[in-house]
């Protein structure tokens, strides 16, 4: 999907008029039934492979037009986004290959999965990561479970396309400097309470593990990521995905 803020479209980019990466980006609803931990265990494995692409070409049509904002396209064998000025972007992409599936009605499971990319943050101290279960919501386009992290911070959170997100679980203690390639992976699972349960690794490391008592089904997954609330310019991301991958849990 990828949206934009005015209409849905499969593959975009959300516009926000308000965006602060320092903190939490809205509450956690006690109400709604989710908690999170630190891990005491290991997050799922990741076994048969569902779809990968390794980002030699634009074959599986994830990239945008170029607008005055941002670009994105494939270069040297990386899937490379920039900011070019400050104006809130939160691209939240997935392959139109996908998409198109899943807009068709005929879209893979993708209710439990573990999805994985390596990345390497280039410029600026924006927010990147990966979601899983993008699916209609009842008060916007689409919601979606969501990973990201930077340098300093990371989250598990529920988004939407009208920019609503609900910290599920975060934490500030994570080591994730530019120039530095890091493994990024988000295990989607639901237990046999009924939960969705929720893992964000970094480099093979569990970092945050989450719960939410009212699940979200099958849906696509994709990339994310949020330039940073600051308006100097050499604070505007620039980043370089390296690969993605869906794969089945293993058993």
């Amino acid at each position: 999907m990828g949206t934009t803020a005015t209409a849905p479209v499969r593959v975009g980019l959300l516009l926000a008029a308000v965006l602060g990466l320092g903190g939490c980006h809205g509450a956690s609803d006690p109400s709604s039934g989710s908690d999170s931990t630190r891990p005491t265990s290991a997050a799922p494995s990741a076994g048969h492979t569902l779809f990968t692409d390794p980002f030699d070409d634009d074959a599986n049509g994830w990239a945008l037009p170029e607008n005055e904002n941002s670009r994105m396209e494939f270069l040297g064998g990386d899937f490379v986004w920039e900011a070019k000025r400050a104006a809130d972007l939160r691209p939240h992409v997935l392959a139109a290959t996908l998409g198109d599936a899943f807009d068709r009605g005929d879209g893979p499971q993708m209710r439990n999965v573990v999805v994985r990319a390596s990345v390497t943050p280039v410029r600026g101290t924006g927010a990147m990561g990966v979601f899983c279960r993008e699916v209609r919501d009842t008060d916007s386009d689409f919601q979606w479970y969501e990973f990201v992290a930077r340098d300093g911070y990371a989250a598990i959170r529920r988004g939407d396309s009208a920019g609503h997100l609900d910290v599920l679980a975060a934490t500030h203690d994570l080591d994730l400097p530019l120039g530095r390639e890091a493994a990024l992976e988000a295990a989607c699972v639901d237990g046999a309470d009924g939960r969705a349960r929720l893992w964000l690794s970094v480099d093979g490391t569990a970092v945050l593990v989450a719960n939410d008592s009212h699940p979200l089904g099958n849906g696509a997954a994709g990339l994310q990521a949020y330039d940073s609330p600051d308006k100097a310019s050499d604070a505007r991301y620039l980043i370089r995905w390296h690969d993605f991958t869906i794969y089945r849990p293993a058993s």
